[in-house]
């Protein structure tokens, strides 16, 4: 999955938490929780039992952390939210833009296709040698 560029959604997450290694080391991936998912991955995968994901920025971080392979490449996680926080665990962005006043079903679907179209942009860019060296990782980029 290391090459590939999936965004995880739902149940995909769940096979995550089950089993880290399939995105360990996927610095094109994605995953997208929303809170009571977002609680369950910072709690199994943190290693520190006192760590609290609503510690917010230091909980992100060590979440991401945790997915980096001994190279230093793992998914990004968009941490849903009033202020949506994004890292790659080199890297945290903060999104503060407001959203809609009213939430509806099927918007985190709209956000992971969004995602996944500007990934798949990036990928090709990068395929033809046309992605920028030195630049921000896509993966953080495509997820703002």
């Amino acid at each position: 999955m290391a090459g590939d560029a999936p965004i995880l959604t739902g149940i995909g997450r769940r096979c995550v938490l089950e089993r880290p290694s399939l995105v360990r080391g996927a610095r094109w991936a994605v995953l997208t929780p929303n809170k009571p998912e977002y609680g369950r991955l910072a709690g199994a995968l943190s290693g520190d039992a006192a760590l609290d994901p609503a510690d917010g920025d230091r909980a992100l971080l060590a979440v991401a952390e945790s997915f980096r392979d001994e190279g230093g490449a793992g998914p990004a996680i968009v941490q849903k939210g009033a202020t949506d926080l994004l890292c790659d665990g080199t890297q945290l962005l903060e999104c503060a833009e407001p959203g809609c006043l009213k939430r509806c079903g099927g918007q985190g679907d709209v956000l992971a296709g969004s995602i996944a179209t500007l990934l798949g942009w990036a990928k090709a860019a990068e395929r033809s040698g046309r992605l920028p060296a030195g630049g921000a990782p896509p993966p953080p980029l495509a997820s703002f």
